[in-house]
């Protein structure tokens, strides 16, 4: 029988939700006419909100312990009243599988690896697999053959205006340069670069994003510096602004929600990264991006949205990819790709822009 109403338990960081992103659009493609929620942690929810292929999306905090004991039990008083027949777990969780069984969902679909009452257990895939299609093999449970594996990303027309609003207040630079007539006859250019990471091990070193602001806006008097990232990364991009020392470099962290953010990597000319979830944004934006890859593999965690995308890594002595935290080589991994490496990758792309 046909499911007439899924649920789906989300994953709980910015680029594994991106990462999920084909499966839904497979989900979709195998039940039209089918109700579909998808379940997130509340930080994310705007990552969903404005997604075609579901129709609800709720928010589930990822907490834990006694606190967290009401929460779950409204959440599972709700969805036993929208009468759901079907879920997907896409990570392992014993706690959602039982709030789905007491919600009376009889058909739990999700990965094994926890002693879970499943009614269907996918095996995860093994191998050097990209993560979109480990989640993917999820869909090949209900009959889904063949999908792709590239994941596209949505916002609304407000949320392009919000961004254009805040570059228009925030991006002084482009105003500093209207003096010379040329200049403001040609098109405002604008390099994203976001330099924060939750891994220290996966971050590019601060002092090589300070030498590549200088180089590109020494090279490019028509570019601007666009430096985005979450409130934690205020510090990190004041003291790039500071020791670049140019009005066309300037930041917007903290200053953006995340469709504002996603429209804003649209609108620039490349957007240039570490692994991270806002170059997955960006990508999944159609933005072009350069990623700049260490310790993770960019054959199970690389950019996979519809722009172009260029992947610069280096081969290193110790195992990469290791997926460590701390490193006690010294980040040698993230520190063999150069400034002028990824420099050459952003001039190319700005020249054939032109």
């Amino acid at each position: 029988m046909e499911p007439k109403r899924i649920l789906i338990f989300e994953l709980n960081w910015l680029g594994d939700i991106l990462f999920s992103l084909p499966f839904l659009r497979a989900i979709r493609g195998r039940f039209p006419d089918a109700y579909i929620t998808c379940v997130v942690v509340p930080r994310y929810i705007d990552l969903l909100v404005h997604n075609p292929w579901i129709n609800d999306v709720h928010a589930l905090s990822d907490n834990n312990g006694i606190s967290s004991l009401g929460e779950k039990l409204a959440f599972i008083n709700m969805i036993r009243k929208e009468n759901y027949d079907t879920c997907f777990l896409l990570k392992p969780s014993r706690t959602k599988t039982v709030m789905a069984v007491l919600a009376g969902i009889t058909e739990r679909i999700g990965f094994a690896g926890k002693k879970t009452p499943l009614t269907q257990e996918v095996e995860m895939p093994s191998g050097n697999f990209h993560r979109a299609d480990t989640i993917l093999a999820l869909a090949g449970a209900v009959g889904v053959q063949e999908a792709d594996g590239t994941y596209e990303y949505f916002f609304s027309e407000e949320d392009a205006a919000h961004a254009a609003d805040i570059i228009h207040k925030e991006g002084k630079g482009a105003r500093a340069v209207t003096n010379s007539k040329e200049i403001c006859n040609r098109a405002r250019r604008i390099v994203a670069v976001n330099p924060g990471g939750n891994w220290e091990a996966k971050r590019w070193p601060v002092e090589n994003f300070i030498s590549l602001a200088k180089q590109i806006l020494s090279t490019f008097n028509n570019v601007e510096i666009m430096l985005t990232g979450a409130e934690k990364d205020i510090p990190l991009t004041l003291r790039i602004v500071s020791e670049v020392n140019d009005s066309r470099c300037y930041t917007l962290a903290g200053k953006t929600g995340l469709n504002e953010l996603a429209a804003l990597f649209k609108k620039s000319d490349v957007v240039i990264s570490a692994d991270s979830g806002p170059l997955h944004l960006a990508s999944a934006a159609g933005a072009t991006t350069i990623g700049v890859f260490g310790p993770t593999s960019h054959k199970i965690t690389g950019p996979r949205g519809k722009g172009r995308n260029i992947v610069l890594s280096k081969d290193s002595e110790c195992a990469v990819p290791c997926y460590i935290d701390e490193c006690d080589r010294d980040y040698e991994c993230m520190k063999a790709v150069t400034v002028d490496e990824v420099f050459r990758a952003a001039e190319k792309v700005l020249l054939e822009g032109e």
